[in-house]
């Protein structure tokens, strides 16, 4: 069965000094909710834990249950449909049928003092929005007002996760301080249209009824070029406009990927995370215990240097 040989960065990872063009920016994505729409945007400025637009930021709000387990697509794929409008004091959320809701975003700059969570076995803080959101929630999640769902807030202020364990097995451009607010494990993730281009092509030879696009993969950052499909795991500083990202580790996929971002509810086949496996799955054994039967589509990105990037911004590599 085809796979990825071996996904982790290998050679010179040291910063390039001189770079080639091999693409541009193709759209640009900010989810201000973990697991709800996502918001097109023109420009964002890169922050050192989240993509920021305007008043958004990425992944700044969370949704828990009432165990204090958070909540996601993956579960309730319904909730990729609730839209979210963020202004400088109000969050509002969206979804048909439903009477929109809108919250005052708390005034807080720290989260001392506030329960702690868990996503993904990192722990994390957060501030409760209040009771009124997490009925409307619960109503639109659960079909049950009192559901017991909450909704979280982390301010713009140093991340609450805790550094990431180096690993350089696995992932030997990655740094300590590479987390993010509320996403599952790093603040930007980058994805290609040739990639995406492939994905279909195997698709259709196995004779799947299916056409995907990016959305369904939530990516930060979308780029297109005359590049081969899944070059971009190798690419290990990416120079973005005036920005640059280090490659942090390839983005190994799950059951999101089967949720149609339109219509909100996942592919009776399990597609494209079906075939996404036969083909993209580690063949490196330690990847393989790391990964295990998760394949890999896309790359993790860090900020080496902030800045803001916009839609049609060249993107560069390093020239060997």
């Amino acid at each position: 069965m085809p796979g990825v040989a071996k996904s982790a960065l290998q050679g010179d990872l040291s910063m390039p000094t001189e770079w080639k063009a091999v693409g541009e920016v193709d759209k640009l994505f900010v989810f201000p909710v973990k697991s709800l729409a996502h918001v097109e945007v023109e420009n964002f400025n890169t922050g050192p834990f989240a993509a920021e637009s305007g008043f958004m930021v990425d992944r700044q709000f969370m949704v828990v249950d009432k165990k204090d387990k958070f909540t996601t697509s993956r579960k309730f794929p319904s909730m990729s449909l609730i839209q979210p409008e963020v202004t400088q004091t109000h969050l509002t959320l969206k979804y048909p049928g439903m009477e929109d809701i809108s919250v005052n975003i708390p005034a807080v700059e720290t989260l001392e003092g506030c329960k702690e969570y868990e996503i993904f076995g990192d722990p994390c803080k957060g501030f409760d929005v209040g009771p009124e959101v997490g009925e409307w929630l619960s109503d639109v999640i659960l079909n049950d007002p009192e559901g017991g769902m909450r909704l979280l807030y982390h301010p713009k202020v140093d991340s609450t996760r805790p550094d990431k364990p180096t690993n350089e097995e696995i992932a030997p451009n990655m740094k300590p301080g590479d987390k993010p607010y509320f996403a599952d494990t790093f603040a930007y993730m980058m994805m290609s249209q040739p990639s995406i281009d492939e994905l279909n092509k195997l698709l259709d030879e196995e004779d799947v009824d299916l056409v995907v696009e990016e959305k369904r993969f939530r990516p930060n950052i979308f780029i297109n070029g005359e590049f081969p499909a899944f070059a971009e795991d190798e690419w290990a500083y990416i120079k973005v406009g005036e920005v640059i990202f280090r490659n942090s580790r390839a983005c190994d996929r799950c059951v999101f990927t089967t949720v149609d971002p339109f219509m909100g509810d996942k592919h009776p086949q399990g597609e494209p995370l079906k075939t996404l496996r036969k083909y993209r799955c580690a063949e490196d054994p330690a990847e393989k215990k790391a990964y295990g039967s998760a394949p890999l589509f896309g790359v993790f990105l860090a900020v080496e240097k902030c800045g803001n990037i916009k839609v049609g911004d060249k993107v560069c590599i390093g020239k060997h």
